[in-house]
C-alpha cells in the first residue's frame, strides 16, 4: 500500500518533474495531471525508498538521482499518458509522436534499437523498484506489483527514444 505524506511533496515538485523536451514535443498537460504526477511519483519514491530513506534526504534532489533515479522515468511516462492516453504505443508509433521528422527505414531501424536497448537493460529499470529477480518474474506478475509499473516502463523508452535521437539526429 502507497501512503500519502505531505513531507515527500517538498522533495519533487512539478518543475523538477515535468520534462521540458517531452513538453515541447506533445504540448503541456493540464494542472490536474500536473498535479496527479508529482503525487504519484512522490509516493512512488516513499514506497520504494521508504519514509526513513526519504526523509533523510531531505530536499537534496542530488542524492534522490541517485536513489531513485526512475522517478524521472515515471513522470515521463505519466506525462505521456496525460496527453495521450493509457494505451499501450508500439516503438515505431512513439517516434511518429516524439519525433515525427523520422519516415520509412530510419524509423524502423531507431524503432528496433530501442526495443533492444529496452529489453537489454530492463533489469536496471525494475530491478531498484521490484527487488532482485523482477526480470526473472512473469511480466504479469510485475505489472501486477505496482500500479505505475506501466506508465515507468514508457517513461524508460521515452528517456531513450530522445537520447537517440539526440545522439543521432541534433549533431
Amino acid at each position: 500500500m502507497i501512503l500519502h505524506r505531505p513531507r515527500t511533496h517538498d522533495l519533487l515538485a512539478k518543475e523538477v518533474l515535468l520534462d521540458s523536451a517531452l513538453t515541447e514535443a506533445i504540448g503541456p498537460v493540464d494542472r490536474f495531471v500536473a498535479d496527479a504526477i508529482v503525487t504519484i511519483c512522490n509516493e512512488a519514491v516513499e514506497h520504494v525508498l521508504g519514509a526513513a530513506l526519504v526523509e533523510a534526504l531531505g530536499n537534496d534532489l542530488d542524492r534522490l538521482a541517485l536513489a531513485a533515479p526512475w522517478v524521472w522515468d515515471l513522470a515521463r511516462g505519466l506525462q505521456f499518458q496525460g496527453r495521450h492516453g493509457r494505451r499501450d504505443l508500439r516503438t515505431p508509433e512513439l517516434f511518429s509522436v516524439l519525433s515525427p521528422q523520422l519516415q520509412g527505414p530510419q524509423l524502423q531501424r531507431f524503432a528496433e534499437v530501442i526495443d533492444l536497448s529496452t529489453a537489454l537493460t530492463l533489469d536496471r529499470l525494475l530491478e531498484p523498484v521490484l527487488g532482485p529477480g523482477a526480470c526473472a518474474r512473469r511480466p504479469q506478475e510485475n505489472d501486477a506489483a505496482l500500479p505505475w509499473l506501466t506508465p515507468l516502463k514508457l517513461g524508460y523508452r521515452i528517456h531513450l527514444v530522445f537520447e537517440l535521437v539526440h545522439l543521432t539526429l541534433r549533431r
